[in-house]
């Protein structure tokens, strides 16, 4: 079986210039001969038919994208087109198993904030002008309302096939790959995979300000209040947009997405969110980041859709004074030789792993008094406290000690080899989804 190549551009080649769809094909968009073809119907799939001229128009994405194709040899572009064909029928199977999974859902608002931003770069890619993009959209036959329908329907079957993936891959039992496997694949592969950028490698851990008991009950108490707002029978939504402190959801109502235990969710916010049932909402819950109101709208095996009201509970500057003493104390300690590990029940980690490698040029993507820190940092360095900002009016303080500094170089196999291995795979455990749901589809190839 072949490696499922369109999944993973699923969207991407929807939202490229030449993707303007629903119009048919009009001519050889490989320029191999340049008449008008005649559409047909290359496979039947379950309820579903692929057509030639879907084929041709991914053909063309993928030339428009960079492939050199064989133009040139009709028997080497035919069996292009098969190969594509194989794919979209892959692609397609597993769309219609999605589609059958009740459990698998993508909500409007995920949609329309995905469209949004696809829209967005649309119009960049046509030089930021919207009247150059309709013009490219109406040369090929259609208005623009059909062509935002058409790219909401490509994003919403994306987003459902990449939430089904998700699923099955967390359900999958882990495929076996071979050392010898990852070795062989490495050698192959080796001149594709460039040079090896410079990386920093460190750990972390951040001392939070904590509120004072004060603040602590007056967020408690104005929380209890807007519990009983809903217990008298208000709109959940309504009073998070109203009320709660939390700018991240507030405008969605409160909705913070799909979580399972571990993801990063505070201790006490974890412990309450997972003791719900589905539409339930629990009291008042507290956490370093003040008071809540938290209420599981939808459950999905391991997994909670969870919305939240969040009153903050805010530090005043003598907390934060506090905090930054702590953390000085702390980063004197680990530079005598004292383990991060030994302060965590003090400290957070916001989700992120013990030990993290990230290329030097990307640590301007970190908070800035954090990203100047670390540029000038050397190997063994231990770095802090240093003031990050998470949002308005909340700060933590930082320790961080730098264990590794690598210089540009060619990749070694045990730079890649965990990449390597885990996406050999991924890529069985697609193949095994794709055997099996294939099994189960009727499918007519008729190129």
């Amino acid at each position: 079986m072949r490696p499922i190549r369109l999944l993973p551009i699923l969207l991407l080649t929807a939202l490229l210039p030449m993707g303007l769809h629903g119009q048919g094909l009009q001519a050889d968009p490989t320029g191999s001969g340049g008449e008008e073809l005649v559409d047909r119907v290359a496979a039947v799939v379950g309820d579903s038919i692929i057509l030639y001229s879907q084929i041709m128009e991914q053909v063309g994405r993928l030339q428009a994208g960079g492939m050199e194709l064989p133009v040139d040899n009709p028997q080497a572009m035919a069996q292009v087109e098969r190969e594509v064909l194989e794919d979209m029928v892959d692609q397609l199977v597993l769309l219609q198993a999605a589609a059958r999974d009740t459990l698998v859902a993508v909500s409007d608002d995920q949609v329309e904030q995905t469209f949004r931003e696809a829209w967005d770069d649309q119009i960049q890619r046509f030089g930021g002008s919207e009247d150059q993009l309709r013009q490219a959209v109406e040369q090929m036959g259609m208005s623009m309302s059909q062509y935002r329908s058409s790219m909401r329907d490509e994003i919403r079957q994306g987003l459902l096939l990449q939430r089904f993936m998700q699923d099955q891959r967390r359900q999958a039992r882990p495929a076996v790959v071979e050392e010898h496997e990852v070795q062989e694949f490495f050698e192959r592969e080796r001149a594709r995979f460039g040079e090896r950028p410079a990386t920093l490698t460190f750990q972390q851990i951040f001392i939070q300000p904590q509120a004072s008991d004060s603040a602590r009950a007056q967020a408690r108490e104005r929380a209890e209040e807007i519990l009983q707002m809903l217990r008298d029978g208000e709109d959940f939504a309504d009073l998070a947009q109203r009320f709660s402190d939390d700018p991240g959801s507030r405008q969605q109502g409160g909705e913070l997405g799909w979580y399972r235990r571990g993801d990063g969710l505070v201790e006490e916010f974890e412990d309450a969110a997972f003791s719900l049932r589905e539409r339930e909402t629990s009291g008042v819950v507290e956490s370093p980041f003040g008071a809540h109101i938290i209420k599981v709208e939808r459950v999905r095996g391991p997994e909670r859709m969870i919305h939240h009201i969040l009153i903050g509970a805010d530090p005043t500057s003598a907390d934060e004074d506090r905090a930054r003493e702590r953390t000085e104390e702390i980063a004197q300690r680990i530079r005598e030789g004292a383990d991060l590990t030994e302060f965590e029940d003090e400290a957070t980690r916001f989700g992120l792993p013990d030990s993290v490698t990230v290329p030097r040029d990307q640590l301007q993507q970190f908070p800035q008094s954090l990203a100047s820190a670390l540029q000038t940092a050397q190997a063994g360095e231990v770095v802090g406290p240093v003031d990050v900002p998470l949002g308005p009016g909340m700060t933590v303080f930082g320790v961080v000690r730098v264990d590794d500094i690598r210089e540009a170089g060619e990749f070694q196999f045990e730079d890649v080899r965990e990449q390597i291995r885990a996406n050999l795979q991924e890529q069985r455990m697609e193949e095994r989804l794709v055997t099996r749901f294939r099994e189960r589809t009727y499918i007519d190839i008729r190129l």
